[in-house]
């Protein structure tokens, strides 16, 4: 919310418009849930809360095409770094999900997969990135829709390097995401 006020002097008024809330957003207060892969949700280190547009369409005129707004949203691709336990079972479980929707040992491409919404083999899921304010509140919910991972991140061993934790990076595709104040 913006607050308004009005000085007068002499010769003209001055607006000033200034935020309510002067906090800024926090990159690091934030909880992911994947519905189908509930173990996966504290392994999530980063995520993005992807782009949104809107497409225009043309208006032409004998003198000039015009851009009008559209009637069809593109969202962006829902990518995430995860750790990967020691027993891969975070990174284990995506691939297990693309290997069945992309079956490449038979045509069957759904595998054990279902198309019963809510089953935890159901060919899609649904998430939620909830955005929490700087004191941990939960503050926005953002819905993600009939999603599906699309990429899955390669894993890097090395006898030569530190000893670190393992990440990797997933990217899902969604029919489209809703967001609602908390």
């Amino acid at each position: 919310m913006l607050i308004n006020s009005t000085s007068s002097g002499d010769t003209m008024a001055t607006l000033t418009t200034y935020p309510e809330n002067r906090s800024y957003l926090s990159n690091n207060k934030f909880d992911f849930t994947l519905d189908r892969l509930p173990n996966f949700t504290f392994l999530v280190q980063t995520v993005n809360l992807p782009a949104m547009s809107l497409t225009a369409s043309n208006f032409q005129t004998p003198l000039a095409n015009i851009q009008l707004p559209g009637t069809q949203l593109a969202f962006g691709q829902l990518t995430m770094t995860f750790i990967v336990d020691e027993d891969m079972e975070s990174w284990y479980e995506i691939y297990n999900w693309m290997f069945q929707l992309g079956n490449p040992e038979s045509n069957n491409k759904r595998g054990t997969l279902t198309g019963v919404a809510g089953a935890s083999n159901h060919i899609v899921s649904d998430a939620k990135l909830i955005i929490k304010t700087n004191a941990n509140n939960p503050n926005w919910r953002v819905r993600f829709h009939d999603m599906f991972p699309t990429d899955i991140g390669e894993i890097n061993f090395s006898t030569t390097d530190t000893q670190e934790f393992i990440t990797s990076t997933a990217t899902f595709i969604y029919t489209y995401y809703e967001l609602e104040r908390v």
